[in-house]
C-alpha cells in the first residue's frame, strides 16, 4: 500500500507524464508480443520493467478504455480501441487516395496497394489486383523488414539518416542488408524519386513504389508485378506513378483534417 502511494503521488508530480510514458511502454510490448494467447501480469511486468501492481493498475485503465482487452485465462493482448482510431485517423487520406489508386492499376492492368507504416511495419492499407491472365495477389501475413520492400525502401528515403539507423537498429528481423549500404540505397531513391525490388521478397515478383507526402504523414503506393514485366516497362510504369503522385500530393499535402 506504501509502494502504491508513492507511485500516485510520483504521478501527481509528473503531471500524468509518467503514466503516459508507462502505458505507451506496455502497450508497444503487447503489439511486439502479437501473440492470440497475450501476455500475463508477470510477463508484461517483467518485459517493462515495472512493479505488477503498477502493470494491473495500467492495465485496468487501458481494458477500461478498449486499448487493452483479455486473452484466455489470464492474458492481455492489444484491443479493438487503436486499430479503430488507426482506421479513422487514416479514413480521410485513403478515401482520396482509393480512387486515384484504383484507376492507375485499371489503366495499367497491373496490381496497386496503398501502403502506410503501423508500428514500424508495413500495412496494405488497399490493394488493387490486376486484371493481367498472370498477375500478382498481395499475400496477407507476409511482413518482410521495410528495407527489403519496395514501399518500405520509398517510406523510409522520406527519414533522415540518423532515424533511419535508429529504426535499424530496433528492427527484429535478420538485416538483409549493411547500415551503410542501405543508406546509399535510400540516397539513391530518393535522387530519383522511386524506389524497387526486384525478387527481393518473391521469385518472380518486383515492385515499384513512391512515396506520397500527405497531412497525416507519409503513404506509399506500390506497383507489384511480375519481374518479366516490370523489367520491360518500368519506364512507363515509373511515369504513371509519377504522375499520381503530384496529382495527390497537391490534393492532400496542403489540406487540413
Amino acid at each position: 500500500m506504501t509502494e502504491q502511494l508513492a507511485e500516485d503521488a510520483d504521478d501527481r508530480q509528473h503531471g500524468g507524464i509518467q503514466v503516459i510514458a508507462r502505458s505507451s511502454k506496455i502497450m508497444r510490448t503487447l503489439s511486439a508480443h502479437g501473440q492470440p494467447s497475450g501476455m500475463s501480469l508477470a510477463a508484461i511486468a517483467s518485459a517493462v520493467d515495472l512493479p505488477r501492481s503498477t502493470v494491473q493498475r495500467i492495465i485496468n485503465a487501458l481494458v477500461a478504455e478498449n486499448l487493452v482487452e483479455p486473452a484466455g485465462p489470464s492474458g492481455f493482448r492489444m484491443g479493438p480501441a487503436l486499430g479503430q482510431m488507426l482506421y479513422q485517423s487514416n479514413a480521410d487520406v485513403v478515401s482520396v487516395i482509393k480512387p486515384y489508386a484504383e484507376q492507375l492499376s485499371t489503366s495499367l492492368q497491373e496490381t496497386v496497394c496503398v501502403v502506410n507504416l503501423n508500428l514500424n511495419k508495413l500495412r496494405i492499407i488497399e490493394s488493387f489486383v490486376g486484371e493481367q491472365p498472370l498477375r500478382v495477389v498481395p499475400q496477407i501475413g507476409i511482413v518482410p523488414p521495410l528495407h527489403v520492400t519496395a514501399a518500405g525502401k520509398a517510406l523510409l528515403a522520406r527519414m533522415d539518416d540518423a532515424t533511419v539507423l535508429e529504426w535499424l537498429a530496433r528492427e527484429e528481423q535478420p538485416h538483409t542488408t549493411t547500415p551503410q549500404a542501405l543508406l546509399q540505397e535510400l540516397a539513391q531513391v530518393r535522387a530519383q524519386g522511386f524506389a524497387q525490388d526486384m525478387d527481393d521478397v518473391v521469385l518472380g515478383v518486383s515492385a515499384i513504389a513512391v512515396a506520397i507526402n500527405t497531412y497525416r504523414g507519409p503513404y506509399a503506393l506500390m506497383l507489384l508485378v511480375p519481374t518479366a514485366r516490370l523489367q520491360r516497362d518500368i519506364s512507363c510504369f515509373q511515369q504513371a506513378m509519377f504522375g499520381l503522385r503530384d496529382v495527390l500530393e497537391k490534393l492532400l499535402s496542403n489540406a487540413t483534417p
